[in-house]
């Protein structure tokens, strides 16, 4: 069994022994770049009832360079009404970035700035170490500053629009992220959504990487 896939039957047992709990759900999310056949997929498993939640996922993306895969594990702690501790680790890799692998892991805390009816915004602030080793490079670790801003909205009691920017700065490594989409219900538990997304790279001694995407996901959740 080559790397790839061991990280897929990993995830998946992740993901299946979450969903062995009556408090949690999970979902597909599956969709495809605008222009391309460049596919995508997520699966991911949550739980939200209590003061701690928890979000795992999956994440494999498709192109002519290559693949990239993303596992994550993402806990919540609600401190007050407004104010949350959370934490964020992911393990990537990436072929098209030439990335061999990328280790995250950052804690923080987040406030709800504003929040009525189904409109919120937030934003968090935190700090984090990351493990980065391009193709045919030596590994290369870094501390960073991670601050990021979200907003979600319902519009017309049917649309939602949700919005989302985050970087990394770091001595020697700083990334971009950004995302924004728009979705609609199109049956009990299953929506779709166009997400417009940008991500760029800046590392010492590397020429900047940027990718930007537009795509259209089917969302359903179970």
């Amino acid at each position: 069994m080559n790397a790839p896939h061991r990280k897929l039957f990993l995830a998946l047992s992740l993901l299946a022994t979450g969903n062995c709990f009556a408090d949690w759900t999970g979902g597909i999310e599956a969709g495809a770049r605008i222009g391309s056949d460049r596919p995508t997929l997520r699966l991911f498993a949550k739980n939200d009832d209590d003061a701690l939640s928890h979000y795992a996922y999956l994440d494999w993306i498709r192109d002519s360079g290559g693949n990239n895969y993303r596992v994550g594990y993402n806990p919540t702690f609600r401190v007050s009404h407004s104010v949350y501790s959370f934490g964020r680790f992911s393990i990537e890799q990436d072929d098209p970035g030439e990335i061999e692998r990328e280790v995250d892991a950052l804690v923080g805390i987040g406030n709800n700035l504003f929040r009525r009816g189904n409109t919120q915004v937030k934003i968090e602030t935190g700090i984090g170490g990351r493990l980065l080793k391009f193709d045919g490079a030596e590994d290369e670790t870094d501390g960073f500053f991670f601050l990021a801003g979200s907003m979600s909205s319902s519009l017309l009691s049917l649309l939602r629009f949700d919005a989302s920017v985050n970087t990394k700065a770091g001595r020697d490594q700083t990334t971009l992220d950004g995302e924004a989409g728009i979705s609609i219900p199109i049956a009990p538990g299953t929506a779709l959504r166009y997400v417009y997304s940008v991500k760029r790279y800046d590392v010492d001694g590397r020429d900047p990487f940027k990718d930007e995407d537009s795509f259209f996901k089917l969302t359903y959740g179970f």
